[in-house]
């Protein structure tokens, strides 16, 4: 069975309380067994809030050429310091209140370095308090024995956009250092980054190459993110990429808007096409829900196995995105359990409600 997903803009504007916003065309998934499925949606693909920008035009949200015409980050800006960054680790499920650990003392903690270790890592102007953390965290110690670390890197990430972004860098290389420190091989670690999270995950494996020569083993990007990332395409020196660890896999759910469009991981999952999801409000009425979109069905993805289905990704001159299911398509498990050997670019639908995953 093959389908087309295809973005287009019907460019009619709107006006609702001094938001300007786009309304797009219905998003049409269609496949060759004549079963025709419309999805109608409000979304802003096009426009993003001043404030990730790094402009001081605060509470606008900016137009489509607007969009694209954003210059990739400054690293010049960065001026984070290593204690900008806590770590907060948790033994076992047991532990109601977690170790603060800094990179001098990780080393006498002596944790367990046969089981998984996870750092989970929040986005722009949040906190390790991120509604997802503490659920994301209960799920893992369910699987059984783990290594959980929270990180909080909001003094370095609360700033504007532009030197937040800028501060990945720096970031970056404080995180590696505590993990070479920690004595936990590299390759038994797993990041899970959000939005520019995910872009500081990245960071970290750089900065872990370059400092031991070894890889992270993984890499989850949840929906990173995009602005001064995508448009122009940063270079993968500048980015999260796959060679930042062993196996790099991406669920984008806000694609043109908060999240970074193109696939940059060994896999990249396009849930719903990457785009509108079903259950978010409309982006006038909450910016940000289909961006946090992707640490539900991540977290969902540690219980419920759903499948994903192969898919081709195209982007044409003028930024619309077609995401095709190619002719019998492979099918791999997503998020938390997927195959690492696997490669490509994945499909599938959720419900708008919990539990999203199809199973």
């Amino acid at each position: 069975m093959t389908g087309v997903f295809c973005y287009t803009c019907a460019k009619r504007f709107s006006y609702v309380r001094n938001i300007y916003y786009i309304r797009f065309a219905p998003i049409t998934i269609v496949n060759y067994m004549r079963i025709i499925i419309p999805v109608y949606s409000l979304i802003s693909r096009a426009t993003f809030c001043a404030n990730m920008s790094g402009s001081s035009d605060k509470g606008r949200v900016l137009t489509r050429e607007e969009r694209f015409s954003y210059q990739n980050v400054d690293f010049k800006l960065a001026d984070a310091v290593k204690t900008d960054v806590i770590y907060k680790y948790f033994r076992d499920a047991s532990t109601e209140e977690p170790k603060v650990l800094t990179e001098e003392t990780v080393g006498d903690e002596h944790m367990d370095k046969t089981v998984p270790t996870t750092y989970i890592i929040h986005g722009f102007t949040t906190d390790d308090s991120s509604p997802w953390y503490k659920p994301f965290k209960d799920e893992l110690f369910k699987l059984g024995p783990h290594n959980v670390i929270y990180i909080n890197w909001q003094k370095a990430g609360n700033k504007s956009y532009s030197v937040s972004s800028a501060n990945i860098d720096p970031v970056g290389k404080y995180i590696a250092q505590f993990i070479l420190a920690s004595g936990v091989l590299p390759e038994k670690v797993h990041i899970v980054g959000h939005s520019l999270g995910s872009q500081l995950a990245g960071f970290i494996g750089k900065w872990v190459q370059k400092l031991s020569g070894k890889k992270i083993g993984r890499i989850t990007g949840l929906d990173p993110a995009g602005p001064r990332f995508d448009y122009p395409e940063a270079p993968p020196t500048n980015r999260l990429c796959d060679t930042d660890a062993d196996f790099v896999d991406v669920i984008h759910t806000d694609i043109q808007h908060y999240g970074y469009t193109p696939p940059l991981g060994h896999v990249d999952f396009y849930p719903n096409g990457g785009m509108d999801q079903p259950g978010c409000p409309p982006r006038q009425i909450d910016v940000n829900r289909h961006h946090a979109r992707s640490t539900l069905f991540y977290i969902e993805s540690v219980k419920r196995k759903a499948k994903a289905r192969e898919a081709e990704y195209h982007e044409d001159p003028n930024h619309n995105v077609t995401i095709k299911l190619k002719e019998d398509p492979k099918e791999i498990i997503f998020g938390h359990h997927v195959d690492t050997t696997a490669r490509g670019v994945y499909y599938f639908q959720t419900n708008a409600n919990a539990p999203f995953l199809r199973l």
